[in-house]
């Protein structure tokens, strides 16, 4: 997909819950930098599927569930993960099949996650001078 590019957070909102309404129940890597607006983008994802719940990266909890009626979304940091089996045992393999969505963000620190069908989504920060801008790219990947 040819990156989108975003030049607000309130468009990374709008283009996040437009992913959300196409992949309601995906499995979605997150990629970006610090600061790129992987958690923004989850906040966006969360409106899409009509979750209305305060979203905040989960950095220090490694994982924050949010529900509204009925939906639950998952969201992990693995930014502190080292390994495969402590994936493994926070959870996210029983997560993922119980069908809700599931965002992971620093997914790469975990390249198993590569091998399962998944929504792949890259945000960049084309100029470090602009705090604003953003290209955001995703694809479908049945490994």
């Amino acid at each position: 997909m040819k990156p989108i590019h975003s030049q607000s957070p309130e468009q990374t909102l709008e283009i996040a819950g437009q992913l959300a309404a196409q992949y309601p129940k995906a499995l979605v890597l997150l990629h970006g930098g610090l600061g790129a607006g992987k958690t923004l983008f989850a906040r966006g994802f969360a409106r899409g599927l009509n979750i209305d719940c305060h979203v905040s990266s989960p950095s220090y909890t490694l994982m924050n569930e949010y529900r509204s009626g009925g939906i639950s979304l998952y969201h992990l940091d693995l930014y502190r993960i080292n390994c495969f089996e402590e994936v493994i045992d926070i959870g996210l393999f029983e997560i993922l099949q119980t069908g809700n969505p599931c965002l992971v963000e620093w997914a790469e620190r975990v390249a198993e996650l590569q091998k399962l069908p998944h929504l792949e989504v890259c945000i960049e920060q084309p100029d470090p001078e602009s705090e604003l801008d953003r290209l955001i790219s995703w694809t479908w990947k049945e490994p």
